[in-house]
């Protein structure tokens, strides 16, 4: 028998029985329509944890770091290292972070006038970019550009005091005006002349100034580091360079021969999937981690209990339309006892009689399941619509492609599966008892 043969037989004798039909598909509906939603919730679960972790830091990016030797053989963190976890496969982005070992001020104006802490974060100039700050004003500083490039964070610029003023000395972005708009600080970023002043914690120490060159202003973004708003970026070279003409002016005797080496380091992977085995890899080498990915896995683990006891409960509902169907098709046989032994006298294949019923049950279960996952797409919808004008856009019901397939394959498959003891059951039937049945 032809499968276009068969699915409309199994069509029309479905058709003939159109009460039944419709209440069994009915709670095939009701329980796909459990499992489809109960799980969706579960899935937004999953992606409001993942937003909110993102709002709280990288999810791409793991923390390096050394503190002090346990022993002299003890593995450093140097520049060759930092060099060794780019080539870790998926890693996209290796860097020290160096901290300045001197205080350090930026100064603009005449005689100095306004003044603010340099709060830097010192990293490879290769690594700005791709790091992924966002540019909101001027550009991002290029391998080629001139020495003491720097970018602010975008309110670096409130940071700055007025020093000849001993009251109101600082602006604040905050005191808006009437129409909601803030003051204009004391310094313009992308104008004004700069200059970092290096300066030691004696009294008699000298200074050392150069001038900066701000290359632009990056949008605020504390998950990427506070230096993103009130704080500023540079080339790590061009820091521990001030740094060494101020011990150069002060006297200050050091170890020109010894190697350079970090407490800090951040590395950036291709996708937050391969940040645990990045970060594994790292470990073996010596060193201690951070990243949101330990966080992250202890609320998937929490989700993925939530995802089994919703999609359990909403098994149950589908257990109950597999009994449903089951009964459906055990009652379609004895009413179609006779048919079942004309068929067998005319030299029909067993098989094809088996095939007829359990493509009468995958029917239901198909049907069943694509209205359920129509009407649980709609309740999605209403209830996304509901939860993002109560709490500022939160989703409760997410439906990824792949859950929509699930529900499909899954209905049919229980339909299958509870039609197939009945359909042998035809298939034992004998013609001579068949034509028999009354």
């Amino acid at each position: 028998m032809k499968i276009s043969d068969l699915l409309r037989l199994s069509f029309n004798n479905l058709k003939r029985r159109k009460g039944r039909t419709f209440l069994t598909v009915l709670g095939v509906v009701i329980g796909t329509c459990s499992i489809v939603l109960m799980v969706s919730i579960g899935v937004a679960l999953e992606k409001s944890y993942d937003e909110m972790l993102q709002g709280w830091g990288d999810l791409t990016a793991i923390e390096v770091y050394k503190y002090g030797s346990s022993t002299d053989n003890d593995v450093k963190l140097t520049d060759a290292v930092v060099d060794s976890f780019l080539e870790l496969p998926n890693v996209t982005v290796a860097t020290p972070v160096y901290s300045p070992s001197v205080s350090l001020q930026v100064v603009s104006g005449n005689n100095d006038k306004y003044q603010a802490y340099a709060q830097i974060k010192a990293m490879r100039k290769s690594a700005i970019e791709a790091y992924g700050y966002e540019i909101v004003e001027g550009t991002m500083p290029s391998e080629h550009e001139k020495s003491f490039t720097v970018l602010f964070g975008e309110d670096y610029a409130y940071e700055f005091q007025n020093t000849k003023k001993k009251n109101n000395n600082y602006v604040s972005k905050y005191d808006v005006d009437a129409d909601g708009n803030p003051p204009d600080p004391f310094v313009d970023p992308m104008h004004d002349k700069f200059y970092i002043v290096a300066k030691g914690w004696e009294e008699d120490s000298k200074e050392y100034r150069v001038q900066l060159n701000v290359s632009g202003r990056v949008k605020g973004d504390y998950s990427k580091g506070y230096e993103t708003v009130y704080g500023m970026i540079m080339d790590i070279e061009d820091v521990i360079a001030i740094e060494k003409e101020y011990n150069k002016l002060n006297n200050i005797k050091t170890d020109k021969n010894k190697e350079r080496t970090y407490t800090d380091a951040i590395v950036k992977v291709n996708d937050m999937k391969n940040v645990e085995d990045v970060e594994r890899a790292i470990k073996a080498m010596g060193f201690e981690t951070y990243s949101m990915s330990s966080t992250r896995d202890e609320l998937k683990k929490e989700t993925r209990i939530i995802e089994m006891i919703l999609g359990g409960l909403g098994g149950i509902a589908m257990l109950v339309s597999a009994i449903s169907i089951a009964n459906t098709m055990t009652m379609a046989i004895y009413e179609r006892t006779k048919e079942i032994g004309v068929m067998k006298v005319l030299g029909c294949e067993l098989r094809d009689i088996k095939n007829m019923f359990l493509s009468e049950a995958a029917f239901i279960g198909f049907l069943g399941g694509a209205t359920g996952l129509a009407i649980s797409l709609a309740i999605s919808k209403l209830l996304n619509t509901i939860a993002g004008s109560m709490m500022g856009g939160t989703k409760m019901s997410v439906i990824p492609p792949w859950l929509a397939i699930f529900s499909l394959c899954f209905a049919t498959l229980v339909g299958i599966i509870s039609g197939y003891i009945p359909a042998v059951r035809a298939v034992k039937i004998t013609a001579l008892s068949a034509i028999r049945h009354e």
